[in-house]
This record gives C-alpha cells, structure tokens and sequence, in this order.
C-alpha cells in the first residue's frame, strides 16, 4: 500500500478537492472519533469490538481508505510485494494465484413504459458481504437545500455510493471490463532488474518500504522490502510467470491515477435530474470498477459501462489478438482473463485523451443505453443491457460481445420481458411495487427451467445406472424433481438435490453446447440459448450419470435426498 502511494495520494486530494468535500470527510473523521471518545474501544459494537487498532483517524485516514478501495491493484497487494528477482537462472516456483474478481450483483432500471405508475423504479440487489469492512452501511443524509440522498456505502466511506435522491435513482455490478492490462518484460541478460523498451534498455524502479511488524510477543520490529516498478507499473510474482533472469511481468492500472471517484459520487447524490448525473460521470469519469445502472424520477432508465478502461490503438488490439493465437504465454494469460501485451514495445503504450484521465477511455466512447422500458446488468459485459438493443462495436477490454450469458443475466432478462403470457409484470405487463418485489425474490432457477422437464423423463426410462462399479438408484431422485416446484425457496424439496447436480458441471458447461446443452448460443436470441438437454451419443447418458453422482454425494454426506433447502442453506449473520 505505501508502495502504490494510497496515502499519498490522498494526501493531495485533500489539498485540492473543492472545501465541501473536505468538509464531508472532516465531519466523518469528527464524528467517528467522538462516538471512539464516548464509548471507548470496549464499547464499540460488532467483530472489532476491543481491538487495540482501534483509534482515532483523520480526515486523510478516511479518505486514503476510500482510494485504498477504488485503486485495482491493491486487490494484488500480494503478488506486488512479493516479487523480487530471481536468485539464479531457475525460475522460482514461488508465484501466487490472481485474487478471484468473481463477485455478484443485479441491478434493475425499470422505466416509465414498463411501470404501472409511469415513474421510474430501481432493484439494487449487490451481493455483498454481511459482515467486515466491506458490507455496507445505511444512511440518510440531508445537507438543507443541497443534498437528500439515502442509500449504502461501505463501512469507513463517507457519502452515499448506491441509493436514490428525489431525482434519480442507481446501484452498480462489478463490471466484466479489464481494468488493467500487463506486459511481458525482456530483460537484459546479466540484469533481470533492466528491460528493453523499443531497443533501448531501462532500469526498474526500487522503491525501498519499510514497515512495523507485531511479533507473535506482542512488540513489533522493522521489516525493510524492496518494492519493484517498471514504466508501466509494478512488477508482479504471478503463478506460471514468475520472474526469471529472461521475463518479468508488470501491471498498468487503469485506476491507479483515479483520485475523482469521491468527487463524481458526491455530484450524483445532487444531481436534480438524469442528465445532470450523467454530466457527474462524462466530467469526471471517474467510476472505477462497475456498472451503473440508474432511473430517474419520470422513468428514464440508463444503463452504462463506464468504469476505467485501459484505451489501446486499434493496431495494438489487433496485434495483441494475433499474438493471443501464436504465443502459448498470452493465450493462457487470456484464458485466466488477463490481457498480457508485448512491453518492449511502445505500440501497446495506452492512448492519452485530452480531457479525460491519461491512459483510459473517454466517456463519449464507452457503452450507454437510455431506454423507457428497462436496462439492466447481472455482472455479464454491456453487451446484453437490454435484448431488445444491443450493444456492440466497442474494444475488447471493454468486454465480451456475441457471447453467451450467465444463467443468472439469462433468468433477470427473462424476468423483465413481458412478452411471455403471465410474465412477473402481470395481465398489464408493467410492473406494481408489489409485483417487482415478487418478481426479484422469487428464487427461480434458470437451469430447472430450461433442462429439468428433459432430465425427469430420461431418469423415467432409466432406473438406475452405474457409478464406480456401484449401481444408483434413480427413482426417488427423478420424483423429487418431478414434483419440485423449480425454486429455491427455504421449503423446496428437490432444490438441494438440483444444486448438487448442476454444479457437477464445469462453470464453461454452463455457456456452451456440449457436455450440458444441446444447442449453442445463437447470438440473436442470447436469452434462450444456450438451450436443450445434451443428448446421449454413446454409452450412459452423462447427465444421469451426474445425478447419480450428486445422489452419492449426498448420501455420503447424510443428507435425504428430500431435504428441504431451509435444512441446510443458512445465513451465519449474527446480531450483537
């Protein structure tokens, strides 16, 4: 963290962002340390209760913690500080994985053509944690005359990052874009700290870190490390591209210059209208790693990617995409979601737009849609904000186009379009409160719907089959999903034994025909397909096969086959 200079950073926000937003983050730091004062650290509430971190904070403490959450790479904190050069010509084994970025959400922006009241309405629904530093915490701010604004941010971020005023309403998914790219280093030989860039030779930068360390005694003492930069960025210790005497990897951070987020959240909670909120974003451009999803009072839904996005030439995509198919190194790295470019060359330095931060996409050029019925996002790319207009014609780093989608944006988008006979919206085909509420909490299961019908009857004609030279019995598995109602409610007897089943197959199962599925994506209708239970080519059919399997494994582990899903999913949130 002191590497990435976060405090630094914040530091000079301080000193130059506008007196009303230092004011926000004054007012925060006093009231935090007042409410520390009264109570005292015992007294504080929940998990941290009594710890002896526990202390005052500054304004620039509350504000490097929320630049510690905006910047990317502190997501790779790890494989930044633990990169060093190699001590001989062998490679050290010594590399780390890449952090999982999975998370999920889903946002909803209905509009005034899909609502019964001719008004906006907004389902936020971030899965976020319920407890630690990153669940969220709810508020209502009112500044009279200037700000009213309700919503969630995170614990130790002040403001409102979700939420809704008089005028607009928005929430955020974790965007599928890349935030960063990394480059492949050739180094000098007899110096894996020197590389070549265009012919010529560069020094890294060593930046020397030095910070206290508790013994297991209780006292700490001094750890010194050396935190390795090139021009793009830090050096990493990636599992599989470990620094040897012949490559290293560095990072480029499309945030790591970000230092306007705070500044653009705070002009969308007053934003008096939609166009004013999108004014927030085109000025600052600022929003780090999410979607936004938004509706404004009169039904006007928008849906944007406009989180920071490295801007690369079209000749430096191109090559990139080539060298993905001829060199084994970049195609895995894009296979584990990474863009890995060529850093001995200066085609794939990023592209600076004036009026916009260096090295990312303008605003102008990113993925929007305003529509009056609906937009929405469940953590797949832009591509599928709306199966009505589709977006494309954008980089790749940007996200996928033409892909299939998660079952999760399959479910969402077959939620919100009303075109089925006795659709979530009702006989109307506009959704009430009530029937948005209902429709979001309705625990359907997108796989049951496309692919249990066709299991049931295959499980009819085959009994029982054959699983490591045991014989299943198929039968009461095939009625229990029979007679389940295809949700997982709490009280649902068959939801257990589908979970078990379903994810027996590969996440890439999932979005292909193949091993699960008949029938492969057809672009044009991304919602349905893909779609059919895959069929049996020889030997025993391998869907029934793997509900054997989950009936084993059940089995094994005691659970009934009709455990209702209540019995064993649970929240472990506790109330103090």
């Amino acid at each position: 963290m002191k590497a990435l200079g976060i405090y630094g950073q914040a530091q000079e926000m301080y000193r130059t962002i506008p007196q009303e937003q230092r004011e926000i983050f004054e007012g925060y730091a006093a009231g935090y340390n007042r409410y520390l004062k009264e109570v005292g650290p015992a007294g504080v509430c929940g998990w941290c209760r009594g710890q002896p971190w526990l202390s005052e904070i500054s304004p620039v403490d509350a504000m490097a913690y929320a630049q510690a959450v905006t910047v990317t790479s502190t997501n790779l904190a790890d494989l930044i500080a633990t990169a060093a050069p190699p001590k001989s010509e062998v490679a050290d084994a010594g590399g780390l994985p890449l952090p999982d970025f999975d998370l999920g959400s889903n946002g909803w922006a209905i509009g005034s053509a899909l609502s019964e009241s001719g008004r906006g309405m907004l389902v936020a629904n971030p899965h976020y944690p319920w407890v630690g530093s990153n669940r969220f915490w709810e508020k209502h701010l009112i500044i009279p005359g200037k700000l009213n604004v309700y919503g969630v941010s995170l614990l130790g971020i002040p403001g409102v990052l979700i939420g809704f005023n008089d005028a607009v309403a928005w929430t955020y998914t974790v965007s599928a874009g890349k935030r960063f790219t990394m480059y492949t280093l050739d180094l000098v030989p007899g110096n894996p700290a020197k590389y070549y860039y265009d012919g010529r030779e560069r020094e890294m930068t060593k930046r020397v870190m030095r910070i206290e360390v508790r013994q297991e005694d209780g006292s700490t003492r001094w750890v010194e490390r050396l935190i390795y930069f090139s021009h793009y960025g830090p050096i990493l210790n990636i599992s599989g591209m470990e620094w040897t005497t012949k490559r290293a990897v560095a990072l480029r951070d499309a945030n790591a210059n970000n230092v306007s987020f705070l500044t653009q959240q705070t002009a969308m909670a007053a934003a008096r209208n939609l166009d004013q909120f999108k004014e927030a974003h085109k000025k600052n451009n600022a929003i780090p790693w999410v979607n936004t999803i938004a509706v404004s009072a009169e039904g006007r839904a928008w849906y944007a990617d406009i989180s920071a996005t490295p801007n690369l030439k079209k000749k430096a995509i191109t090559s990139w995409q080539k060298r993905a198919e001829t060199d084994l190194f970049t195609k895995i790295a894009w296979q584990r979601g990474m863009v890995l470019l060529d850093g001995s060359n200066s085609l794939y330095e990023w592209v600076d737009v004036p009026g916009t931060r260096a090295g990312v996409l303008p605003y102008e050029n990113m993925p929007q849609l305003e529509r009056s019925d609906y937009v929405f996002n469940a953590n797949d790319s832009f591509w599928l904000a709306n199966p009505h207009q589709l977006l494309t014609g954008f980089p790749p780093l940007q996200g996928a186009e033409g892909t299939a989608r998660s079952l999760r944006t399959r479910m969402n988008a077959i939620m919100l379009d009303n075109r089925r006979p006795g659709g979530p919206a009702g006989k109307d085909g506009k959704f009430s409160w009530e029937e948005l509420a209902t429709a979001v909490l309705a625990n359907r299961s997108m796989s049951a719907e496309l692919l249990r019908d066709a299991l049931v009857g295959r499980c009819k004609a085959v009994r029982s089959v054959e699983i490591d030279g045991k014989s299943v019995d198929l039968g009461m598995a095939c009625e229990i999903l029979e007679r389940w109602n295809g949700r997982y409610d709490l009280d649902s007897v068959g939801a257990v034994l589908w979970r078990e089943f379903i994810t027996i197959y590969d996440s890439a199962d999932l979005r292909r025909a193949g091993n699960l599925f008949r029938n492969d994506l057809n672009p044009a209708d991304p919602v349905n397909t893909p779609s059919g239970l895959a069929e049996v080519k020889t030997g025993t059919d391998p869907a029934l096969k793997n509900l054997a399997r989950a009936i084993v494994l059940l089995h094994n582990a005691g659970i009934a086959l009709d455990t209702p899903l209540g019995k064993l999913q649970y929240s472990d949130k506790r109330r103090k």
